[in-house]
């Protein structure tokens, strides 16, 4: 009785139908790291819709002018609506305050256990990042966003990130998401 191994084509075949399976694999591993990086931004940015509510409310209640508390933390107001500043936004959002600030986010990943945040950034100044469909109306630099992206990312403009902006020029508040590049 002689010993039998695999034959070249079956191997070949073998490794044909693994690779092929691999390569399925692989992708729905990357739609699923995409998709869960995606709810993570979108999540955030529906947390700060909440607590822009909660601080509104906040705002009517103490009938504030200048600044407001906010679960302990002190939220300044431009123009009656709260400050598009990193301060605000890690208040709002309870962040620790990252050790590792840098103006390179556009070009470094993010390092901090959950959030970045770059805030009081408007058109022409340096590391701002246009907003799809917001066209800055203000002709004083006086309209700001704030920009929250996840560990790991940079913050850029194909970018995944959720950002606030105090529309100080027209009185209105802007949330939302950009996802494109998640």
């Amino acid at each position: 009785m002689g010993k039998r191994g695999f034959t070249l084509i079956e191997m070949i075949v073998t490794l044909i139908i693994v690779s092929i399976l691999g390569v399925f694999a692989a992708e729905r591993y990357l739609n699923f790291t995409r998709d869960s990086h995606q709810a993570k931004i979108e999540g955030a940015a529906a947390a700060l819709s909440s607590a822009m509510e909660l601080v509104r409310t906040r705002i009517i209640i103490d009938n504030a002018e200048n600044s407001v508390d906010y679960e302990g933390e002190t939220i300044t107001l431009i123009e009656g609506m709260p400050q598009a500043s990193a301060g605000s936004i890690r208040a709002l959002l309870h962040i620790e305050v990252p050790s590792s600030w840098t103006r390179r986010w556009t070009t470094t990943p993010c390092a901090e256990p959950s959030y970045c945040i770059l805030g009081n950034m408007f058109a022409g100044k340096n590391g701002f990042i246009d907003v799809p469909g917001y066209i800055d109306s203000g002709t004083r630099g006086e309209n700001r966003v704030a920009y929250l992206w996840s560990t790991g990312y940079t913050l850029n403009e194909n970018g995944c990130f959720a950002y606030y902006i105090n529309n100080a020029s027209t009185g209105e508040v802007i949330t939302g998401t950009v996802t494109d590049g998640c």
